[in-house]
């Protein structure tokens, strides 16, 4: 019983100090056919949004699309990711799983 209530303690103290990590996904209405496919990457909530619906400051410092910027708990950048004259984001996810991976440990 001492083990189980062990167990359970390690498990509620580690989801409260684990780091929540945020994948946003911003694209403009019209390029929607490119929308880069998160599904799969582990560790984080995923949100998507139109540029045209973001304030104007925000708008300003987006200067292709789609991008996608991972965020941490406290709203900081942590990494981004851009599309390129094709108006595509060409990178692996394998790459921005990597990047997920090393802010979740430095974080700990």
């Amino acid at each position: 019983m001492k083990n189980l209530i062990t167990i359970l303690l390690l498990f509620v103290v580690a989801n409260v100090t684990a780091q929540d990590l945020t994948l946003l996904h911003i694209n403009a209405k019209w390029n929607t056919k490119n929308d880069y496919d998160l599904k799969g990457i582990d560790n984080v909530k995923i949100k998507k949004a139109f540029l045209e619906d973001q304030k104007a400051s925000i708008k300003q410092g987006i200067t292709s699309v789609p991008v996608v910027i991972l965020l941490d708990g406290n709203g900081k950048p942590r990494g981004q990711w851009k599309a390129d004259l094709s108006f595509k984001i060409t990178i692996p996810k394998e790459e921005i799983q990597n990047r997920v991976n090393t802010v979740l440990f430095e974080s700990k």
